[in-house]
């Protein structure tokens, strides 16, 4: 079985629960006393149940930059060792899973990981800049056991899109997404190229304001994107497909325990295969897009 460390926690992003209960269940009266995302504690009764796990890898070791965090993770669920600096997870783990999206602490985390080796998966943009994916890349390369993104490729919803639209008559598509678009732009982003590619022609910040990002994607087929990431914007996050033969056609990000599953099966086979979900050039493909659309913030 694979073991797997797990490295949290920044402000508004709860995976370190949601991702290790996946692999460890989770304990319920612990749930409702430690875990103080809403979210997480309704769709883990809802679809997690403690029945729906992943058997094929365990979360062993924890690590946050706070004990008192570490422990509730632990406790909620179930890993059974806390570590006191996330290196000290090289040697412990069989890979590990950077569960934050603070992209300016993510080559920093991730390098000492990258230099030994350690099959890694990072939540959504690698780099927050040009120059710290230029160093990415350096470490990792075509053979490296590394995967980053979000889980909105791995949605039901986008798999029967895929199958519903007509790309041919697809005449613009245009995104909403709560947050800034260097955090969460990735969640437009992954499932628009799942079904459209990324065969993309220019990526240009149009004028925005303070807390209210847009970026428009040309691709060289002649479709348009438009994507908006505003920072009070209400759930869902989501994009519309407009075509020429039907009626708009909503994709909507609302699948998440199903979608992170299904992200986590597909690393946890990487580490084991060898065998990529999303390709190398397509990951730096889209972390490329993420920092082409930053620049005029």
């Amino acid at each position: 079985m694979i073991t797997l460390g797990i490295i949290g926690l920044n402000e508004g992003n709860g995976h370190p629960f949601s991702y290790s209960a996946i692999f460890n269940g989770y304990d319920p009266g612990e749930l409702e006393k430690r875990c103080p995302y809403e979210l997480i504690r309704e769709y883990l009764p809802r679809e997690h149940r403690n029945e729906n796990m992943l058997d094929s890898a365990k979360v062993t070791h924890v690590w946050t930059q706070d004990k008192k965090l570490s422990e509730d993770v632990a406790a909620v669920s179930k890993i059974q060792n806390i570590v006191d600096n996330y290196t000290d997870l090289i040697g412990k783990v069989d890979a590990v899973i950077l569960a934050r999206d603070d992209v300016e602490n993510h080559l920093e985390m991730a390098k000492p990981f990258l230099e030994k080796r350690v099959p890694l998966f990072i939540d959504k943009q690698i780099a927050a800049t040009k120059q710290e994916l230029v160093e990415f890349e350096k470490l990792t390369g075509l053979e490296y056991p590394f995967m980053a993104g979000s889980s909105s490729r791995f949605t039901r919803d986008v798999a029967k899109a895929k199958k519903d639209i007509d790309l041919g008559s697809v005449r613009t598509v245009h995104g909403v997404s709560r947050e800034s678009w260097m955090r969460y732009g990735h969640h437009l982003l992954e499932g628009i190229a799942e079904i459209f590619g990324l065969d993309i022609e220019s990526v240009k910040p149009l004028p925005g304001k303070k807390d209210h990002d847009i970026v428009q994607i040309k691709y060289r087929s002649g479709l348009n994107v438009i994507l908006e990431c505003i920072k009070d914007a209400h759930l869902p996050i989501q994009f519309t497909v407009f075509s020429a033969d039907r009626e708009p056609y909503v994709v909507p990000f609302t699948d998440f325990f199903y979608s992170f599953r299904k992200m986590l099966e597909s690393f946890v086979n990487m580490v084991e295969t060898g065998k990529r979900p999303v390709s190398y050039n397509d990951t730096v493909k889209i972390a490329n897009v993420i920092l082409e659309g930053q620049y005029a913030y």
